[in-house]
């Protein structure tokens, strides 16, 4: 994983007005923790850090953070967990978490995959179903993301966790083997599951009712 440089500030208060004014500053509160370290409250630029996660995939990305009136000291974290406004998807907080380059971290990472299956060419239809991979590895040899060709995948095949596990590679999955990530459907079997299905506000049925009468009772 690259590492990318970001600059911080220390917080020296705290509360809800104190973070109106941070955030208009165009920057947002953080904090720093891990490490058995105490926890470091922290002021970084919206801009830089939003550019940084719209280029590279969003959080667990690996930053050298320079903390002002540190003596010039870089600290390598992660940018552990994000708050996001849920209306206009603006950057409100950031949590990063210190790391030992020399220690493994565990982290969830996106799973890319990538090739028409001959199984969609033949009409089959495709199931993503697992988008993303725990994964352990130190942290300058994790991955920004795995990824895996398709193309191969005939009607009826499965794509197993177990699949991607390769001998060599600097890092480990730890996503259960068994795992199904992907799978191509005939079209028949679609139309069944779609058919199965339960429609929302559809009646009961008599037998169903009389349960939930009796339940209520």
């Amino acid at each position: 994983m690259q590492r990318f440089a970001l600059a911080a500030e220390c917080r020296q208060t705290a509360g809800k007005g104190a973070a109106r004014k941070i955030r208009a500053q165009g920057k947002i509160p953080a904090i720093l923790y891990g490490e058995k370290k105490d926890p470091l409250p922290l002021a970084v630029s919206r801009r830089d850090l939003s550019m940084l996660l719209q280029s590279h995939e969003g959080v667990h990305l690996l930053v050298d953070l320079s903390v002002e009136g540190a003596r010039g000291e870089k600290t390598l974290a992660v940018v552990h967990d994000l708050d996001i406004d849920p209306v206009n998807r603006v950057l409100l907080h950031a949590d990063f978490l210190r790391v030992d380059p020399n220690k493994p971290i565990r982290t969830t990472i996106p799973l890319h995959l990538t090739g028409l299956p001959v199984g969609v060419r033949e009409g089959g239809v495709h199931q993503h179903v697992l988008r993303e991979l725990e994964v352990e590895a130190l942290p300058t040899d994790m991955p920004e993301f795995i990824e895996h060709d398709i193309a191969t995948l005939r009607m009826g095949d499965s794509l197993h966790v177990s699949d991607l596990i390769k001998e060599g590679t600097p890092y480990a999955i730890i996503t259960e083997a068994q795992r199904v990530i992907s799978t191509i459907l005939a079209p028949r079997l679609v139309e069944v599951e779609a058919a199965e299905a339960p429609v929302e506000g559809a009646p009961e049925a008599e037998g169903a009712k009389e349960t939930d009468k009796e339940a209520k009772e």
